[in-house]
């Protein structure tokens, strides 16, 4: 076998393995070790972050449900965050940010309702006034 159809194979059984590797389910999170409760006060008081994730963290930018990172992870994402539009919670108690994460991985992934979305809403009440 020459040189090009060694290299040939090379690059196809590793596009394969990757393929492979892509097409895999990720594993399943590990249970979160804080508490929900706690970490919805946090979410929606003192942290703020249903102002940027909306209350369910499904509407905001970055949606957060489903919640992707590990919990490791994701402490040391808001901790030391990646983007600029991300505030840092290098200050905060890991306590409270394992709650959040707690929180976040509690709520259940769901579209919201039509009406509760102000912009459908509007358009929803327009259209019963036309018909």
């Amino acid at each position: 076998m020459g040189f090009r159809s060694t290299f040939a194979t090379l690059v196809l059984l590793t596009m394969a393995g990757t393929a492979l590797a892509q097409n895999q389910p990720a594993a399943p999170l590990a249970p979160p070790t804080g508490n929900a409760q706690r970490g919805k006060t946090l979410f929606e008081t003192s942290l703020r972050c249903y102002a940027c994730h909306g209350f369910d963290g499904q509407t905001g930018s970055p949606r957060l449900v489903p919640m992707t990172r590990a919990e490791d992870v994701f402490l040391a994402y808001v901790r030391k965050p990646a983007t600029q539009g991300m505030p840092s919670f290098v200050a905060q108690l890991e306590a409270d940010l394992r709650d959040v994460y707690a929180y976040i991985r509690s709520i259940p992934q769901a579209a919201p309702a039509a009406d509760s979305v102000p912009v459908i809403k509007g358009i929803l009440d327009r259209r019963s006034k036309t018909n």
